[in-house]
């Protein structure tokens, strides 16, 4: 005879407090460094403590929120030292996996980054600058999905969203251009011009990353 099967609706709750949550947070609903409420997440929410709990544990988890006790929970924020560390880690992560999805499917990895490209245009064309952001973190997102490694993969994780929520504080003026150049190296067949072009201008995000935890 089989299982009934059981919707488990706390564990549901949480899921949509942590999606919540977390696009709060990356769209910066919630300010870096803000003191976070248990109780009135819940009641703006409409739900008990409990999944606001578990959820804050799983933000942590990604680096979203520091919990410290006896003094409370707070929306991550970085002091410009660990926005160093976070561009140069992410630049070796990208710069890694670009190299090896180039080798992978170098035809399929540029096809997937001129989609994103060709959204960019849309949206400046449009004027939707709001939504460029979302599409910029895609684009390089794109890069990890193509490599092969789930050790790349796995790294990128660690910092995924607080780039997502420093990149929509900090979106940059010349959005489609300075993709568009990667994409022309690609298509040259120029990998390691590629992986210099990438590296470059991950690490040019250095200064707007820390401006943008400097806003009160």
């Amino acid at each position: 005879m089989n299982a009934p099967l059981k919707v488990e609706r706390p564990q549901l709750l949480t899921d949509l407090a942590y999606d919540r949550l977390r696009e709060g947070i990356v769209m910066g609903e919630l300010r870096l460094g803000e003191q976070v409420s248990e109780a009135l997440l819940a009641q703006r929410m409409g739900i008990s403590k409990t999944p606001i709990r578990e959820a804050l544990v799983r933000l942590r988890i990604e680096g979203l929120v520091e919990i410290h006790p006896q003094r409370g929970t707070f929306v991550f924020k970085l002091q410009p030292e660990q926005v160093g560390q976070l561009c140069r880690y992410r630049a070796m992560i990208e710069t890694a996996a670009l190299r090896e999805a180039a080798e992978l499917d170098l035809s399929h990895l540029i096809q997937r980054l001129q989609e994103q490209v060709r959204e960019m245009e849309a949206l400046e064309r449009s004027g939707s600058l709001d939504r460029l952001s979302r599409v910029d973190m895609n684009f390089h997102y794109e890069i990890l999905s193509c490599c092969a490694s789930p050790y790349l993969k796995a790294g990128y994780e660690l910092i995924r969203y607080q780039l997502a929520a420093l990149r929509h504080r900090s979106p940059i003026p010349n959005m489609v251009s300075s993709h568009q150049v990667l994409l022309e190296l690609l298509n040259k067949g120029d990998i390691e011009g590629a992986c210099i072009e990438l590296h470059n201008h991950v690490l040019e995000n250095e200064a707007r990353y820390i401006a943008a935890c400097e806003v009160r």
